[in-house]
């Protein structure tokens, strides 16, 4: 089974056209489960209202599917069901007053990814200032977040961010779809290895993006090398950016069956593509609480 960390499939609900994802077949192509990250562009003049719309678009579309659900906690899993977790992506959504905040996890939002290729009033992003990371108010914002059960997702922040970030956080901690900036050193916005490095002793995980441009003419199995490698099993996770790439290398979610074979057949055993898949998630996720 399958959790996917990062998915942009929200938008083409709203829009009633899909792409890589159609919801109602993830749980037939072995998905567990995933993140719906809810995307909005940052020139937009309301970014948290049209947020709110498209969080509203998604759990409408769920609440008339009775074989997906959406949850909050780890306690929620139903392993007969797909489960969704809802994100935010861009703290240009949620950066204007706490209470954005708020009423986004008052609706159930558990992943807060921090960033997006801009930075904001937060934190600044990897590619428009890696050495910059938490501003006065983002270091304000993730003590009062400390006591809420909700998983940062440290993707498209700067190396700085990411290192500012784990070393004052008390919450869980993911880069979700993030490739090695190692392997692919020109793209800022892959996840270097110090920044690996940070998220992994907060017992955090990266997942590996599809993207042939974040690939960097490597292989998803090269990356996943890289962090198994130099920063252990436990550290890795599958986060596919499906829908929200044009370039993917795995086509569908049913190309994972031959990722699951890749891996086999470099030696992977079968217990360490269930940790990279599924199990290494549900722990951190378990541990959200």
């Amino acid at each position: 089974m399958v959790f996917d960390l990062h998915c942009d499939t929200p938008r083409n609900i709203a829009k009633g056209k899909f792409n890589h994802i159609e919801p109602e077949k993830l749980y037939k192509q072995s998905y567990l489960g995933a993140v719906f990250a809810h995307f909005i562009e940052p020139k937009i003049k309301h970014p948290f209202v049209e947020a709110v719309k498209i969080l509203s678009s998604t759990i409408a579309y769920v609440e008339k599917k009775t074989a997906i659900q959406i949850i909050r906690s780890y306690k929620n899993l139903n392993t007969k069901k797909l489960n969704l977790l809802l994100g935010v992506e861009g703290g240009h959504i949620f950066d204007n007053t706490f209470k954005q905040f708020e009423a986004f996890y008052d609706t159930g939002v558990r992943i807060f990814t921090l960033t997006w290729n801009n930075s904001n009033k937060l934190a600044h992003s990897a590619l428009e200032a890696d050495n910059k990371g938490l501003t006065k108010k983002g270091k304000q914002f993730i003590k009062e977040i400390a006591n809420y059960d909700i998983i940062i997702d440290l993707s498209h922040a700067s190396t700085k961010t990411v290192l500012d970030v784990c070393e004052v956080c008390d919450n869980q901690v993911i880069a979700s779809h993030s490739c090695v900036r190692a392997l692919n050193s020109f793209f800022l916005r892959n996840i270097a290895d110090e920044a690996i490095k940070a998220v992994v002793n907060k017992n955090g995980l990266v997942g590996v993006n599809f993207s042939q441009y974040h690939l960097g003419g490597h292989s998803v199995v090269d990356h996943i090398d890289h962090l198994t490698e130099n920063f252990g099993i436990d550290a890795v996770a599958i986060g596919s950016d499906f829908d929200g790439i044009n370039d993917a290398v795995i086509k569908s979610p049913a190309g994972l069956k031959d990722l699951e074979k890749d891996l086999l057949e470099k030696g992977y055993k079968k217990s360490d593509v269930e940790k990279i898949f599924c199990g290494n998630f549900l722990r951190l996720f378990k541990r959200m609480e």
